[in-house]
């Protein structure tokens, strides 16, 4: 007759009050409740009695590897085949898969996740082989990756000259620039263009704006003739001229001259307080004729209006008298060679204008000889 051996056994989840060395019992959870216990079978602690008893199996256990191996499971174990293959490994919640260094170099790893946020599955297949050296992995936007090679050609272009092409890993493509002209640099990789502090610029310059500021001691201008208001070409509104800036006490006064749009003429002027725009304002604060320092020299000069003055005698050569005062009663007579000179009458009686041939000479006189005769 057979004999039947039992163990200790329970259809809920607890275990007995006492459990002494090496008894097992099972807790079979006929309800499903769950437990330390359920499903499991235990033996007793080594130091028995209330001591915790060790689980040591049960069919919540053998439940996790009733799945075919090599395929992945949920709420199993994971059960490689007989190739030590699994179909698939699936990390929660950004968790990472660490490749751990060699012993001998310590506990460091390099690990791999997925990023915070993912919009669509995606499965990343890696190329056949190792590649060459030097060479990446590419991708072809679905997925599938490649090695492909960093070089390739560039092509570049320029305002003049003809296309090049720059080898990528291979070529050095240099920002070169000019002397005097354009100047670059690098630095923390990065290409600076500019200009160098002196600056020559072959062929013209033209620059829009409203303002162009100069700031230089001097200003070298080998064109012997200035251009100036060339839009004022289809009126006559705005003053031409040049003008400057001092400082009299604080106060700011500016001077020049320029041809006046009004009338035509053109005018010296000082002591401006207000400083032209498009037209100098002849009747602002502080503005004076300015005083001119000059030699004149014309086939043809007129002077309308006003008075000549602070000037030395003009000499007969100039076309002046070379005399400074004429009294009244006086006429002007070359007694000398190239020589004016103010023949006074003296006031006091009549006179008579005589001529003198012995000296060639003019005066007054009172007496008249008629000569003698025989």
């Amino acid at each position: 007759m057979a004999q039947t051996i039992q163990i200790k056994r329970t259809t809920g989840v607890g275990k007995p009050t006492s459990v002494a060395q090496g008894e097992l019992f099972y807790a079979y959870d006929s309800s499903d409740n769950g437990g330390t216990y359920s499903k499991r079978l235990a033996i007793g602690n080594v130091n028995g009695g209330g001591n915790t008893p060790e689980i040591i199996g049960g069919k919540v256990f053998m439940d996790m590897l009733d799945h075919t191996a090599g395929q992945l499971t949920a709420s199993s174990a994971m059960i490689v085949d007989a190739n030590k293959r699994i179909d698939e490994i699936q990390v929660a919640n950004q968790g990472v898969i660490k490749f751990l260094e060699g012993t001998a170099n310590g506990s460091h790893f390099m690990a791999i996740k997925a990023p915070a946020a993912v919009t669509n599955d995606v499965t990343l297949t890696l190329p056949d082989g190792a590649g060459s050296n030097g060479q990446v992995l590419t991708t072809n936007g679905s997925g599938t990756l490649t090695w492909s090679s960093i070089g390739g050609a560039l092509t570049i272009a320029a305002d003049s000259g003809s296309n090049d092409t720059v080898t990528v890993g291979t070529d050095t493509l240099t920002f070169e620039g000019t002397a005097n002209e354009i100047e670059t640099t690098v630095s923390n990789n990065k290409i600076n263009i500019g200009l160098p502090t002196n600056v020559t610029i072959s062929g013209n310059l033209t620059v829009s704006g409203t303002t162009t500021t100069v700031s230089s001691t001097t200003v070298n201008v080998a064109d012997s003739m200035l251009s100036l208001a060339t839009g004022n070409n289809s009126s006559d509104a705005v003053d031409i001229g040049l003008y400057g800036l001092y400082d009299t006490s604080g106060t700011d006064k500016y001077a020049g001259f320029f041809r006046d749009a009004t009338d035509g003429k053109f005018r010296f002027f000082k002591d401006l307080e207000a400083e032209p725009t498009t037209t100098v304002n002849t009747s602002g604060t502080g503005y004076a004729a300015a005083t001119i320092v000059a030699n004149f020299e014309s086939a043809s000069a007129a002077i309308t209006g006003g008075s000549i003055t602070g000037i030395t005698d003009l000499a007969v050569a100039d076309g002046g008298t070379g005399l400074s005062a004429v009294a009244k009663g006086s006429i002007l007579a070359a007694n000398t060679a190239n020589v004016l000179t103010a023949v006074d009458g003296g006031g006091s009686t009549d006179k008579f204008l005589l001529y003198t041939a012995s000296s060639d000479t003019v005066s007054w006189t009172n007496a008249v000889d008629g000569g003698t005769y025989s």
